[in-house]
C-alpha cells in the first residue's frame, strides 16, 4: 500500500484530491497539510510517507523551500511537484531541486494515478507535454545543477537508458524495447544515479540536456512518434 501525503493550501482542492487518491488501488492518503511548516510538524508524528504531492504556491513556507527541507530530513520520501505553474522559469527551478517529478493540476486523474505509480516503479515522472519547456529550461546557459564531482562518464548502455527515460518511458517499456530484463534496466538506473550524484532520473535527463550529453532534437523526434 502506497502511503501518500498531500500539501496544498487550497482546502477544497486538497480534500478533493485526497478523495480521488483514496479510490486508486493500493494507495492511501496518510497526511494532509496546508503549507510546508504544517507538513514538517505532522511528519514528526507520522513520517511513514512514500510519496509527497507538493504544491509550489503556498503561504508560510512555499513548495521550493519545503522540498529542500524534505530532501534534507526525509530523503526517502519521493516528491512529485503538483502545481498550476508550468512556465520555463518554474520548470528550471523545479529541476534544480532534484525532486522526482513534475505534474500539473490540469492533467486527468488517470495520468495522476500513473504518475504516482511511475514514481514507485521508476522513480520519476514528468508530463510529455512539458518536454519542449524542459528542454528550453535546461538548454539555457544560466541553468545550473550543482555537483561536487566531475562530469559522470556514462557508458554507451547507460546513455541509451537515459535517452529512453528522457522519452518518458517506464522501466518495463524500456526493457521490452531493448530486449533486456527490467532488473537490468534498474541496475543501469542505479549506476547512473550513483555516477551523477542525483536522486532522480528527471534531474539526470536535465543535466544531460544542459551539457549536450544527449541530443534534444533526437529525443523530441522520438517522443512525437509515440
Amino acid at each position: 500500500m502506497l502511503k501518500i501525503a498531500i500539501t496544498d493550501d487550497h482546502t477544497l482542492f486538497r480534500k478533493s484530491l485526497g478523495l480521488l487518491i483514496r479510490d486508486f488501488k493500493d494507495m492511501e492518503v496518510v497526511l494532509e497539510a496546508g503549507h510546508g511548516v504544517e507538513l514538517l510538524e505532522k511528519l514528526k508524528e507520522n513520517n511513514s510517507v512514500d510519496i509527497l504531492l507538493l504544491d509550489l504556491q503556498m503561504p508560510v513556507m512555499n513548495g521550493f523551500e519545503t522540498a529542500k527541507k524534505i530532501k534534507e530530513h526525509y530523503p526517502d520520501i519521493k516528491i512529485l511537484i503538483l502545481t498550476l505553474m508550468n512556465d520555463v522559469d518554474t520548470i528550471a527551478k523545479v529541476l534544480q531541486l532534484d525532486v522526482h517529478g513534475f505534474f500539473t493540476k490540469n492533467t486527468p486523474p488517470n495520468e495522476l494515478q500513473q504518475a504516482i505509480r511511475n514514481l514507485e516503479d521508476d522513480g520519476f515522472h514528468f508530463e510529455k507535454s512539458l518536454h519542449p519547456l524542459i528542454i528550453e529550461a535546461t538548454t539555457n546557459p544560466k541553468f545550473n545543477l550543482s555537483r561536487e564531482s566531475e562530469h559522470p562518464n556514462f557508458t554507451e548502455s547507460e546513455l541509451n537508458i537515459i535517452e529512453h527515460f528522457a522519452q518518458g518511458l517506464k522501466a518495463k517499456e524500456i526493457a521490452d524495447i531493448l530486449n533486456i530484463s527490467s532488473r537490468t534496466v534498474e541496475v543501469h538506473k542505479q549506476n547512473i544515479l550513483g555516477k551523477s550524484d542525483f536522486d532522480s532520473m528527471i534531474t539526470v535527463v536535465a543535466y544531460c540536456y544542459h551539457h549536450k550529453i544527449i541530443k534534444t532534437e533526437d529525443i523530441l523526434s522520438k517522443i512525437n512518434k509515440h
